[in-house]
């Protein structure tokens, strides 16, 4: 009986990295996809209004060039959170002109990040696969563990930083570049989250979802 419930478990195990695989498979092409019909398939008014409204947002002047980070930032809140004319964002259109041919799983992973938003965490420990977070208005002992998904931040233990996460499968994966604020401006950020924090978790979550990227403002230069 023992040796039937082991083996049981053994099976569940191997049941749990398939399925993890497949996620991470579906996960991996989907984001290759998202951001290729980003580039070749987007409204071109569209991007030209994103990069202006981009670059008010960080009181930047139009004629202003987007280093390399600025626009890994520029291109992930083009695609999960700017709000075009018409009041869609680029991945629910996205979603709607190519769901029939998309995998089951890809439009659940698309289901989750829908929701994703960026999110002040604060660094507690940094291991070689994953990063220790603590949600910046919880206790410090709620922690997130999260595996940074193909852009490896540069922090450090004790900072701050916005990171969108979701969870793909089992594991839980920080999408695309943080905003890491640098602890001169941590004060005067900290204050404007906060206001917003007090006005309720719904009210919160919309301002993160359209105004977090302005956090941008307090990036750590490296």
């Amino acid at each position: 009986m023992k040796g039937k419930r082991a083996e049981f478990l053994i099976d569940f195990k191997k049941l749990k990295k398939q399925k993890q695989k497949r996620m991470d498979e579906n996960f991996a092409d989907l984001y290759d996809w998202m951001f290729t019909y980003v580039q070749k398939e987007a409204n071109l008014r569209e991007k030209v209004r994103a990069k202006h409204l981009f670059r008010h947002k960080l009181d930047l002047n139009d004629t202003d060039e987007l280093d390399a980070g600025l626009h890994l930032h520029f291109e992930h809140w083009l695609l999960f959170d700017y709000v075009t004319v018409v009041g869609s964002r680029l991945l629910d259109l996205f979603v709607r002109t190519k769901q029939d041919k998309m995998s089951k799983t890809m439009l659940e992973i698309c289901g989750i990040l829908m929701v994703m938003h960026l999110e002040p965490v604060r660094v507690n420990k940094i291991e070689e696969n994953h990063i220790l977070l603590s949600p910046f208005f919880k206790e410090k002992n709620s922690q997130i563990k999260a595996e940074p998904y193909l852009f490896r931040p540069d922090i450090k233990e004790g900072d701050l930083i916005l990171a969108r996460t979701a969870t793909i499968g089992f594991e839980k994966r920080i999408i695309g570049p943080c905003i890491v604020i640098d602890q001169r401006f941590e004060k005067e950020a900290a204050a404007r989250l906060e206001e917003k924090y007090k006005e309720g978790h719904e009210e919160y979550r919309r301002y993160l979802k359209e105004y977090g990227i302005d956090m941008l403002k307090y990036q750590k230069v490296r």
